[in-house]
């Protein structure tokens, strides 16, 4: 049981899906997040998302433009979060909530809101946060996992380890869910554009490639979607280091390693 606790929490962890223990220091660079910590998700739906992202050298700068609306027949008290990962500096982070600046506080990233039904809400966020990733504290959680696990059937810890071991600091960025209920479960979205911007060395690594369209301009390449769903978990780095990375998710949702 605890083997198959670590392998879910370590498969979360590293393909960047969300989770409620997960340590932010953990997760992968992506667009800031609107994370509704109150009410149930069937009573919102993002009726506009404008999500758009430019990335240079070691940062990314990004602006997400959200319109969530409470479909429900009744009021909805509820608190918004805001996930930013890896910020540059909180003056390097602008949040405006209906038109009007909040102030962005690392302590206690949220905003309280109540909605009649059929009323909506705005929220806009941009912020320059950096793309490099570590897979240092991950390599740390396998080696104090190798101190109790001696071996597993079809898969040995140690040859995971060593797998990580090849993987080196690098520059990555994903698409999370964007908006969500408790960073877990799907909002429905009405209207939605993101547009990505990256390096001509960069490529997109994603299970759904058919909802991209990509374009060039100069050394720059822009993906753009417009699709409602299926859009998370797409991610963009260095040509160099897609084969690796491929191969890593892999192993992580395997059977042998997953049972």
């Amino acid at each position: 049981m605890i083997k198959r606790i670590f392998a879910v929490a370590l498969v979360l962890l590293l393909v960047g899906t969300v989770s409620i223990q997960a340590q932010q220091r953990n997760m992968l660079p992506r667009f800031p997040e609107l994370i509704i910590e109150k009410g149930l998700s069937e009573s919102f739906e993002v009726s506009e998302c404008a999500a758009k992202v430019s990335i240079s050298g070691n940062d990314a700068d990004s602006t997400l433009k959200v319109t969530i609306k409470n479909k429900a027949d009744k009021p909805v008290s509820s608190s918004m979060k805001f996930r930013i990962l890896y910020p540059a500096g909180e003056s390097h982070v602008r949040i405006r909530v209906d038109g009007k600046s909040v102030r962005f506080d690392r302590t206690s990233p949220r905003h309280t809101f109540e909605l009649q039904p059929g009323a909506m809400i705005n929220f806009e966020i941009s912020a320059r946060t950096s793309v490099n990733y570590s897979v240092d504290s991950v390599r740390k959680a396998l080696r104090e996992q190798e101190d109790k696990i001696k071996r597993k059937k079809g898969f040995l810890m140690e040859d995971f380890s060593r797998l990580f071991e090849r993987e080196k600091f690098g520059r990555r960025f994903m698409i999370g869910p964007l908006v969500s209920k408790w960073g877990l479960f799907p909002v429905d979205f009405i209207k939605s554009s993101i547009e990505v911007s990256v390096p001509s060395e960069f490529v997109m690594v994603s299970p759904n490639a058919e909802i991209w369209k990509e374009s060039h301009s100069g050394n720059t390449r822009v993906f753009k979607s417009e699709a409602l769903e299926n859009f998370a978990a797409a991610v963009f780095l260095p040509e160099g280091d897609r084969e690796d990375f491929i191969q890593t998710q892999q192993v992580l949702t395997s059977e042998n390693f997953m049972h």
